[in-house]
């Protein structure tokens, strides 16, 4: 496809946000979880203030990147098919779940900044530590929405392979289980936990090197936008 070395570009900025979030992440590895006490919570952001604020650098730059990812998808599912709703809500969902992702890295680094700036707020270090917690569990919801979109474009245009459609639902359903912990899951389905957090996250990652590894090795058939048939002479 003419647009083929784009989509490549498009692919390597997928990986490219999702080794950003693993750098990121390790750097994280040792963070308390919500159910810790206050003490523990404003131990840990207070001591650790650099290595937060390099890991919100981190998410920031891969958000950035994943939003390019999903612009790049959405104009492989356009072209073949411009009438179709599915691109337009699978970028509609990049940009809510980058947005999501943003503001959550966002406020971690700066109530790491604040209670270091301003020791009388350490009372108040565990509200916007679960609150990004909680956050980041509901995103689930956000993510669903462009890997449900991604589910329908393969099937509807046929652009990928079909077993990448039957994945994208796959996840998407786990994305939204996962979100509904929020409701009162405790231990392992607790916001943060390894069932809410983790296990979605890391089928989310291997969605991300599967589309993505699609894209750079641009593993695309040759699309030629759909026109409109005018009627010929009676």
């Amino acid at each position: 496809m003419s647009e083929g070395h784009e989509m490549r570009w498009g692919g390597l900025a997928g990986l490219a946000s999702l080794v950003l979030a693993v750098v990121a992440g390790t750097l994280l590895r040792g963070a308390p979880r919500i159910t810790a006490s206050s003490d523990t919570i404003a131990l840990y952001l207070t001591n650790s203030r650099d290595v937060i604020m390099a890991a919100a650098v981190l998410y920031a730059a891969a958000v950035a990147l994943f939003v390019w990812f999903g612009a790049t998808l959405a104009t492989a599912f356009r072209l073949p098919d411009p009438n179709s709703d599915a691109p337009a809500v699978m970028l509609a969902g990049f940009v809510l779940t980058g947005t999501i992702g943003f503001l959550g890295a966002s406020i971690l680094g700066g109530a790491a900044y604040a209670l270091t700036a301003h020791p009388m707020l350490i009372g108040l270090a565990s509200a916007p530590y679960s609150a990004v917690a909680v956050v980041t569990t509901l995103a689930g919801m956000a993510v669903a929405l462009p890997l449900a979109a991604c589910a329908a474009a393969i099937a509807r245009t046929g652009v990928l392979p079909q077993w990448a459609a039957w994945f994208s639902g796959f996840v998407a359903v786990i994305r939204i289980l996962g979100a509904l912990t929020v409701l009162g899951g405790a231990g392992a389905i607790a916001p943060g936990g390894v069932l809410a957090t983790y296990l979605p996250g890391g089928l989310t990652a291997l969605w991300i090197v599967v589309l993505s590894g699609l894209l750079v090795r641009e593993h695309l058939p040759v699309i030629q936008p759909q026109r409109r048939r005018t009627p010929g002479p009676a």
